[in-house]
């Protein structure tokens, strides 16, 4: 099976790459999009992570790369829920679009992988995107790999973002060591 990996982190897509390549019925390609990373110094320390993950695992990725400020800035200044369900299903959309286009047989998330994400949402828009565009969803419940993602994040030096990525979940973040940004 091709199989797409979409992912928007290096700490959330490293482990499920370890997994995943290490199965002779998977070739693997990936994708990496999130047009809610903000500020774009944020976004450039995230998508570098990924192109060190790409040369580490000798992985094709995709990079797609997309500014959407003014649209959540915009359109979803409102509701969490309401901000994160848009997130999600704009790029559940665009990774079966992606892994339509690359000729893959399914496209999965690491998105999953994470313990802070609305999990069952994520399955059913990425399974309805599937089905949109006549492709696979591949899911696995990834979150037992979220610590090892994080230590072989750590051990290869790539960088551990402190928020989700979108302006609003930096406003609500209290991590004690997220960076200090101005936005716009």
């Amino acid at each position: 099976m091709k199989l797409m990996l979409h992912m928007c982190c290096a700490p959330c897509a490293v482990a499920i790459v370890d997994k995943l390549q290490k199965q002779p019925d998977i070739t693997l390609d990936g994708f990496f999009y999130n047009p809610n990373i903000h500020p774009t110094e944020e976004y450039e320390k995230r998508r570098a992570a990924v192109v060190s993950l790409s040369q580490a695992y000798e992985m094709p990725i995709a990079f797609e790369d997309e500014n959407g400020l003014a649209f959540w800035q915009k359109k979803l200044n409102g509701e969490k829920d309401v901000r994160c369900n848009t997130c999600y299903a704009i790029r559940m959309d665009k990774a079966a679009q992606k892994a339509l286009e690359k000729g893959c047989d399914a496209f999965t998330t690491s998105l999953l992988i994470s313990p802070y994400q609305n999990h069952e949402l994520i399955r059913a828009l990425g399974e309805k995107a599937a089905a949109k565009y006549g492709i696979g969803f591949y899911y696995e419940d990834f979150r037992d790999l979220y610590r090892k993602g994080r230590e072989l994040s750590r051990a290869k030096g790539w960088y551990m973002q402190k928020y989700c990525g979108c302006a609003y979940s930096y406003t609500e973040s209290d991590h004690p060591k997220k960076p200090i940004y101005l936005f716009e």
